[in-house]
């Protein structure tokens, strides 16, 4: 009798085992690390918008769905934009194939800037994978114009991916992915940065004005006098 009980206990708990649908692991946020050292730049992050904010200003290709993410989903996505990114801009500068930014990452006197465009959860509704085992996905964000640096990220469960995007068109970021959900696209970009002068290595440009203007004056002084 106790043998025919735990065997209908068995098939019970395996059954309901079978049921239970899995879910990937939410992100969490990580550790900010160092940048690599030889990078010279300095970088920024812009501030990050409201899980909300980055859902009303996306839209997807036909076959996917797109929902809101949480806060802790949104900061960790920051974590991983600095430290998949922007510690080592020269490496993604090389994936992508953007010289400026690769030029940027070497002197001291640029600065990279990375904006978290969006942050959403993709689900493909009917969508299939392709013959690459990939689902092919199409952004629309109107903060996106054709040949910008982008960049996205991919959480699969246990790490951040980055994903060379396929195509970047003004108002559209397509990409490849063998899993969805979430996803980040990031846009970099760089600048000069002015260095102050070192003390005693220069003279202002003012100081040089005003002492020719006090020689020049003292020059035609003994002139006129003489």
């Amino acid at each position: 009798m106790k043998r025919k009980i735990l065997a209908v206990f068995t098939a019970l708990t395996v059954f309901a085992m079978g049921s239970v649908t899995a879910f990937a692991a939410s992100p969490t946020v990580g550790t900010t690390e160092a940048p690599v050292k030889t990078q010279k730049a300095s970088t920024v992050l812009a501030a990050t918008e409201a899980p909300g904010t980055y859902l009303s200003g996306t839209s997807v290709s036909t076959g996917y769905q797109v929902s809101a993410v949480s806060d802790t989903t949104v900061q960790a996505a920051a974590v991983a934009v600095q430290n998949s990114i922007l510690n080592d801009v020269a490496s993604i500068a090389s994936k992508i194939g953007n010289k400026t930014l690769a030029d940027s990452a070497k002197n001291a006197g640029s600065q990279v800037t990375a904006k978290i465009v969006t942050v959403i959860e993709v689900k493909a509704s009917s969508a299939a994978k392709d013959a690459n085992g990939n689902y092919v996905v199409t952004l629309n964000l109107s903060d996106i114009a054709k040949g910008d640096a982008v960049v996205v990220l991919h959480y699969t469960g246990s790490t951040w991916e980055t994903i060379v995007p396929s195509s970047v068109e003004k108002g559209a970021v397509t990409f490849a992915s063998a899993s969805l959900s979430p996803i980040a696209v990031v846009k970099l970009s760089a600048a000069g940065v002015s260095l102050s002068p070192q003390t005693g290595s220069s003279i202002p440009v003012a100081a040089v004005i005003l002492i020719v203007g006090v020689v020049g004056t003292a020059v035609c002084g003994k002139k006129y006098f003489a």
